[in-house]
């Protein structure tokens, strides 16, 4: 069990919103949300993030903090700034006016890189390529050095690696990958594995891969 500051915030930040998690967290504390990769569970999102509703709208707009109030967990899934609830004996709902479980500082005192993101491919034309951008954070208490990154078609068995100097605690980079052909064939299935060689000692050496997968 490590130690971490967690707390919850509106989606709606200075007259902007509705927000997803990660950029509310970023907005209120310039930290990460709680979140999970989800790909492998549904094969349509890839990452969830915690959040949660209420029936009052004025403890996230204004906000207030109401401690009386009445909450329902839900998931806030990628680009989708709506919080997904699923009570038990009734019918799923949807809002965009929820809080989201943000996390701050960290524990580790070692760097932690993660595959935060795998964008949706799109077709170079001109270059005749598929190009795919994946989001790489590191979210220990310690810069990370040179590490490289895989992203592979386990169907082809196609690969691209791309490499950084160095990632800040705290901080995301979106590194472009790239493939000689169009990835749907028709569907894609696309691996991404961050420090695959292993050259930089992580808190958490189990959290470093992420799969895509896209129907055609």
């Amino acid at each position: 069990m490590n130690n971490h500051s967690v707390g919850w915030y509106p989606n709606f930040f200075e007259g902007q919103g509705p927000l997803t998690c990660p950029k509310t967290c970023e907005a209120w504390v310039a930290a990460p949300s709680e979140s999970e990769a989800s790909a492998n569970m549904d094969e349509q999102t890839r990452r969830t993030n915690v959040c949660k509703v209420t029936a009052s709208e004025k403890i996230i707009l204004e906000p207030i903090d109401d401690p009386k109030s009445h909450w329902l967990y839900g998931n806030q899934f990628d680009d989708y700034p709506t919080c997904f609830v699923y009570p038990a004996g009734y019918e799923p709902f949807k809002s965009e006016l929820f809080m989201c479980e943000c996390v701050q500082g960290s524990a580790c005192d070692q760097p932690d890189l993660v595959v935060a993101d795998i964008a949706d491919p799109v077709w170079n034309s001109a270059a005749g390529i598929s190009e795919v951008q994946v989001t790489i954070s590191n979210i220990g208490g310690v810069a990370a050095g040179s590490f490289a990154t895989e992203l592979a078609d386990p169907g082809t068995g196609a690969v691209d690696v791309q490499s950084v100097s160095s990632l800040a605690a705290g901080a995301s980079i979106v590194l472009t990958f790239t493939f000689s052909y169009w990835v749907f064939d028709p569907n894609a299935e696309l691996l991404a594995k961050v420090d695959y060689k292993s050259d930089v000692e992580e808190c958490n050496e189990e959290n470093n891969e992420l799969r895509y997968y896209g129907l055609g």
